[in-house]
């Protein structure tokens, strides 16, 4: 790596530390087009950390073969060396910034569910609410239905037992009538029996006073 890219690359690193320092805050919810954005940005690191591994492998197997053709073999080798160290960090470098904008879009989707969540809570409160209500609603019918009936059936067997008492009413006062009226009747024969009974004793004797009349004097 050249001096002046190893200048960029650093003065990148330190416009990225800002970024960094801001994962300690709140995250805010994230609109659809960042997330895509922030998404498209973490693989394109990913794809250039990918590209600059495999160009330093790449280099330092070609290094590994040209440095035998040369004078001061060591020497080439450690700048091979150095050269894929410095290529790897900046690899994880990108990778790690990667893996911070992933981080932070999984964050940042959280906070959108959260917010999302936070702003539903009234409406599905409500919904329970309305639920419960009309549940309550709906036991209190049934209840007062239920109730209506039963006190329906008790004047029905209330009517039933005052028709049934009014008929035995009735009933035993058809019995008395025709009690009184048998007693009545049986009054009426025994009068006439007696009756009957006087009249013919009074015959008899009747009868027996003419048959003391016609006999002859002694």
């Amino acid at each position: 790596m050249t001096a002046m890219k190893r200048c960029l690359f650093v003065l990148t690193l330190l416009l990225l530390a800002p970024a960094r320092a801001q994962e300690t805050a709140p995250a805010a919810a994230l609109a659809p087009e960042e997330r895509q954005a922030l998404l498209d940005k973490a693989k394109g690191l990913n794809t250039e950390a990918e590209r600059i591994k495999a160009e330093a492998q790449k280099r330092r197997q070609e290094a590994d073969t040209a440095c035998w053709k040369k004078t001061l073999v060591s020497a080439c080798l450690n700048d091979a060396r150095r050269e894929r160290i410095e290529r790897d960090a900046e690899a994880r470098n990108l990778e790690t910034e990667a893996r911070r904008i992933e981080r932070e879009v999984r964050e940042r989707d959280r906070a959108t569910r959260q917010a999302k969540q936070a702003e539903e809570a009234p409406k599905r409160q409500a919904t329970a609410e309305k639920k419960v209500a009309a549940e309550k609603k709906k036991q209190a019918e049934q209840l007062q239905k239920r109730e209506q009936k039963a006190e329906a059936k008790e004047k029905q067997a209330q009517q039933a037992s005052a028709r049934a008492r009014l008929h035995e009413k009735d009933r035993q006062a058809k019995l008395e009538a025709k009690r009184k009226k048998e007693e009545r009747a049986e009054q009426k024969a025994l009068e006439r029996e007696k009756k009957d009974k006087k009249r013919e004793e009074e015959r008899a004797r009747q009868l027996e006073k003419r048959q003391q009349q016609d006999l002859p004097a002694q």
